[in-house]
C-alpha cells in the first residue's frame, strides 16, 4: 500500500516529537534540512546544530506531542501546523504549556526533511491578556 504525502509528513512530525521528547541529539541529523532554521516561542533563531544542541543544556521534556495537525501540500513543500503540548523544564524553570507550531518540510535526498520550525505562544484563552501586553497611561 502506497503512503500519501500527508501520511509521510505526519510521520516526520511524530519522529520530530519523539526526538524532542528523548533529547536524542544524533537523531536530528537525518531529520533537519541542511539549511534548517528553528524559531523558538520567545523569538530566538537557531540553525540545525544549535537546535539539536539545546538538549546538551538544561532542557528536559517529560511530554512532547503535536495535536490537531493540519497538513497542506505545495508541490515539493509541505506545511504542517498544529498545537504543541509540552511538559518541559528549561533552564531550571517550568516551560510547560501549549504552543502553536508550524513545520515546513521539503524534499531532500528523496525523503522529507524539516526546513523550518516556528513556535508561537504559549497559547492563551481568548479572554486572557497576553503577558507581554502592558497597561498604558493615557
Amino acid at each position: 500500500m502506497e503512503t500519501t504525502i500527508t501520511e509521510e509528513a505526519l510521520d516526520v512530525v511524530r519522529r520530530w516529537a519523539a526526538i524532542e521528547l528523548a533529547g536524542d541529539v544524533p537523531a536530528y541529523e537525518p531529520l533537519l534540512a541542511q539549511d534548517f532554521h528553528g524559531v523558538g516561542p520567545v523569538g530566538f533563531v537557531l540553525d540545525r546544530t544549535g537546535w539539536a544542541q539545546r538538549h546538551f543544556g538544561d532542557l528536559s521534556n517529560e511530554e512532547f506531542d503535536v495535536r490537531d495537525p493540519n497538513v497542506r501540500t505545495f508541490g515539493e513543500t509541505v506545511i504542517v501546523e498544529g498545537v504543541l503540548h509540552q511538559r518541559t523544564i528549561a533552564r531550571g524553570r517550568d516551560a510547560s504549556g501549549e504552543f502553536r507550531v508550524v513545520l515546513v518540510l521539503v524534499r531532500e535526498d528523496d525523503s522529507w526533511a524539516i526546513a523550518n520550525i516556528q513556535l508561537s505562544g504559549p497559547l492563551i484563552a481568548p479572554d486572557e491578556v497576553a503577558p507581554f501586553l502592558k497597561d498604558r497611561e493615557l
